[in-house]
C-alpha cells in the first residue's frame, strides 16, 4: 500500500447510522377518565351552542327575508346586530354567511357526537384526539358558511333582490350537510392545499364492530 491509499485509509472513517426520532407517545396513549368526561362535556356544550347560534341566525335571515319584500324597490334591507358594545348593520345576504356557519357547526357537532361515542364504547379515544374534537366545529363551519354562498349564488340566488323563506331552509340543509361531511371534503382539498396525502387516517372516524 502507497502512502497516498494509507491517507485516504485514514481520513475515511466509518459513519454511525443515524439514530431513529423516537415517536411521542403522548398522542396515542388511551385518554384518562377525567380527559374523557371534560371532552364528552365540551362536546355537548359545543352541540347546545350551536343550535342556539343556528336558531337564532335562522330567525335573522327569516326576519332579513321579511323587511327585504317590504322594503321599496332598490333598497336594501338591514338589522342591526350588537355584539360585544359594536352596532353591525347586517344585510340578507350577510345573514345568510351567518346561518351558513351555524348549520356547518351542528351537522359537524352531530358527527363528532357520533364519533366520540363510538369511540368511548370501544374504549379507543386517544389524547391526540383532542383538539380534534375542539376545533372540528370551527372548521365545518368556516365550510359550512363557503358552501352556503356557493350554493346560493349558483342555484337559488337569495339577496337584496330575491327573497325566499324556503330557500333559506334548503341552504341551512346544505350548511348542515357540509358540516356533517367536514373530513371527506377536507380529504379532498389536501393534496390541492399541499397537506397529508397519506391513506392513514389522521382525525378520528367511528369504528366499526358489534
Amino acid at each position: 500500500m502507497d502512502l497516498t491509499s494509507a491517507q485516504t485509509a485514514d481520513t475515511v472513517r466509518p459513519t454511525k447510522p443515524a439514530k431513529a426520532r423516537r415517536r411521542d407517545k403522548t398522542a396515542t396513549s388511551p385518554m384518562t377518565p377525567a380527559l374523557r368526561r371534560l371532552t364528552g362535556t365540551v362536546n355537548a356544550l359545543e352541540g347546545l351552542i350551536a343550535f342556539v347560534w343556528l336558531v337564532a341566525s335562522y330567525g335573522l335571515a327569516e326576519r332579513l327575508v321579511a323587511a327585504q319584500e317590504a322594503a321599496p324597490v332598490g333598497t336594501v334591507a338591514t338589522r342591526s346586530l350588537r355584539w360585544w358594545g359594536l352596532d353591525i348593520p347586517l344585510t340578507l345576504n350577510m345573514s345568510l354567511l351567518i346561518v351558513g356557519a351555524a348549520a356547518g357547526a351542528v351537522g359537524s357537532v352531530v358527527q363528532q357526537g357520533l364519533a366520540f361515542a363510538q369511540y368511548a364504547r370501544y374504549d379507543r379515544l386517544r389524547n391526540g384526539q383532542v383538539w380534534w374534537y375542539v376545533l372540528f366545529p370551527v372548521w365545518a363551519g368556516l365550510l359550512g358558511a363557503v358552501v352556503v354562498v356557493a350554493v346560493n349564488t349558483g342555484l337559488i340566488s337569495i339577496g337584496d333582490d330575491t327573497t325566499s323563506t324556503a330557500g333559506v331552509t334548503v341552504l341551512v340543509t346544505m350548511g348542515a350537510l357540509a358540516g356533517l361531511f367536514t373530513n371527506q371534503a377536507l380529504r379532498r382539498l389536501r393534496p390541492i392545499l399541499g397537506g397529508p396525502t397519506s391513506t392513514e387516517p389522521i382525525d378520528p372516524q367511528p369504528p366499526t364492530g358489534g
